[in-house]
């Protein structure tokens, strides 16, 4: 009986021990990277993940033929071998690439110009979810493989546009062995499903292929979750971490002619920890070595604590983050732009900066950032906080005061103008501003309703126009300004990302000619067009561009911090040496 006390009392003391070695600390030479991520990833699938904590992880499985560099802002070849020779005439641009002899997949293939295609088809087949991504690269017009070299192929494009130098290589390339095995789209051309998409819907290998393409398996199971990148997914656990593994021998490690191409780390592990103080405590307790979006006042309690900084390095770069106030312009009492306009002077945004954001944050008119002096519209005075000249634009568009509310005539009755503001559920910074927001509409009698979401709640609501009015993030991009997505009337469907229904005629042809001119000083005045026809119609009300606020553990260099999502480049961090 003793003996059995004691071998229960040893184990018992192995598995403490065991857990209690999983929650402490990394020692200074586990080469494993702890990153703290606000929501599970949700899908992995590069064609149709859902937000950007999946991009991340995504960027580091899959690679694309190009990349931008944040710190030089330079363009680089990642699976190309070198940046495409560009052939221009006065109706397309016609771009000639060449992959890296060395790129291989996971099962030691080399990736060849026919999975370039199959990526791209994959972008134009029906029935995939593939429309956010369909239209941002609907410039591309055909795709053709060089028969003398596999490595080869032309892309054949509309008529060139600077951003084409990115955009023609900035999609994931993923493995056509993995992903139709059974070849169900090569019977079909990258032109016939551009061109014949809907007549090809009812296609059976179509069927076939969209039933396997858009299951579980290829946005979580890491038999089919591969690609050419530094790492492979190990495991995933939703709700509490993502493990990636570095690949043994991957093709990309001492590559003579870049150093841009990085898998340094053995290990990376995303801890999925929604709420703000518990991943600051994870921070202080040396559990994760990775914060980026720090709250602001945490992020200021950091700068001043001594002890911490002896662990971890601060940093602050000016980001591409955009916030903005989203108003469905689809529901009768918001589509009069003078009752949006009134909203948008309800915001005290200098307060919100100085208060809620201690300083960290710009004050932007639009999707382009004040740092950008081309194309930033510095003409357009953004809404100042002014409770009278919002009671005067109500009442300009027809609101009277009725039984002490706001009250206008739709559709033959008397309705109240009341407002439901939606969030991502524990955004501090959102809900600061939410509450700021409030407060002033309260002052004229507006009631205001806030109602924080789940993340992936919220995103199928505004998917599917089931709101009033939104706090989000746009985050940009300083090689592209593609509005398409998100401005252009075609998106403002079901399911499409032009939430609020903004836009005409009119303003989808600007962006179209945004998209297609070569002509930077007539891109810049058609860009600050646009940012006037934003600012007067104000169903996007942007409000500041932000400073990202991140913390890294003193355990790694080469960090590569940037304002660029996600703010560093964790696939180069090293390990110091103790």
């Amino acid at each position: 009986m003793r003996r059995a006390t004691l071998t229960v009392l040893i184990f018992t003391l192995f598995v403490y021990l065991f857990f209690y070695a999983c929650q402490k600390p990394s020692s200074g030479q586990d080469n494993t990277v702890r990153i703290r991520a606000s929501q599970d990833p949700e899908n992995l699938n590069p064609v149709n993940y859902n937000n950007a904590a999946a991009l991340e992880i995504i960027n580091l499985v899959y690679q694309s033929l190009l990349a931008p560099d944040p710190e030089t802002k330079e363009i680089y070849p990642v699976l190309a071998a070198a940046l495409p020779v560009v052939q221009k005439t006065d109706s397309t641009a016609v771009f000639n690439f060449k992959l890296r002899e060395q790129a291989k997949w996971s099962n030691n293939q080399p990736v060849t110009a026919a999975d370039v295609i199959f990526s791209l088809k994959l972008l134009r087949a029906p029935r995939l979810e593939n429309g956010r991504l369909a239209d941002r690269y609907d410039f591309i017009k055909e795709v053709v493989a060089d028969k003398a070299n596999p490595l080869a192929f032309q892309l054949i494009c509309e008529k060139y546009t600077p951003d084409m130098n990115l955009m023609t290589g900035d999609f994931a390339i993923l493995p056509e062995y993995l992903i139709d095995p059974k070849g169900l789209l090569r019977a079909f051309s990258f032109a016939q499903l551009t061109r014949q998409a809907d007549s090809l819907s009812n296609h059976p290998s179509i069927q076939e292929f969209a039933d396997w393409f858009n299951s579980d398996r290829f946005s979580r199971n890491k038999a089919f979750v591969q690609g050419s990148g530094g790492y492979l997914l190990d495991d995933w656990k939703t709700g509490q971490f993502v493990r990636l593994i570095k690949k043994q021998n991957w093709w990309g490690s001492g590559l003579s002619d870049t150093t841009r191409l990085t898998a340094n780390p053995d290990k990376i592990i995303y801890r999925i920890i929604p709420d703000n103080t518990a991943a600051v405590q994870a921070l202080q307790k040396q559990e994760i070595d990775v914060y980026a979006g720090i709250p602001v006042y945490t992020y200021q309690q950091l700068s001043a604590d001594k002890d911490f900084k002896q662990k971890y390095n601060l940093f602050s770069p000016e980001s591409y983050d955009f916030t903005y106030l989203g108003i469905n312009g689809r529901l009768a009492k918001f589509a009069d732009a003078r009752t949006r306009q009134a909203l948008a002077h309800l915001l005290n945004v200098d307060q919100i900066i100085n208060g809620a954001l201690a300083g960290f944050a710009t004050r932007t008119v639009g999707p382009v950032a004040p740092t950008d002096k081309r194309f930033y519209n510095t003409a357009i005075t953004p809404y100042a906080h002014d409770p009278d000249k919002a009671t005067g634009l109500l009442q300009q568009a027809g609101w009277v005061k009725k039984d002490n509310r706001w009250q206008k005539i739709i559709g033959g009755r008397w309705e109240p103008l009341t407002v439901t503001l939606n969030y991502k559920a524990g955004n501090t910074e959102f809900e600061r501003i939410a509450l700021y927001f409030q407060e002033a509409a309260a002052k004229i009698n507006i009631p205001v309703s806030i109602q924080p979401i789940e993340g992936l709640l919220l995103t199928d609501n505004l998917k599917n126009h089931r709101f009033e009015v939104f706090l989000r993030y746009l985050t940009g991009n300083p090689f592209v300004n593609n509005f398409k997505e998100i401005l252009h009337t075609e998106n403002a469907v079901g399911g499409g990302a032009n939430f609020t229904n903004f836009g005409n005629p009119a303003s989808d042809q600007l962006i179209e000619q945004i998209n297609s001119t070569s002509d930077i000083p007539e891109k810049a005045r058609m860009l600050k067009k646009l940012q006037e026809v934003l600012h007067e119609q104000s169903n996007y009300i942007f409000l500041y561009v932000t400073n990202e606020r991140i913390a890294v553990s003193k355990r790694f260099s080469n960090l590569k911090i940037s304002g660029q999502k996600p703010g560093y480049d964790v696939s180069a961090f090293t390990l110091k040496s103790q």
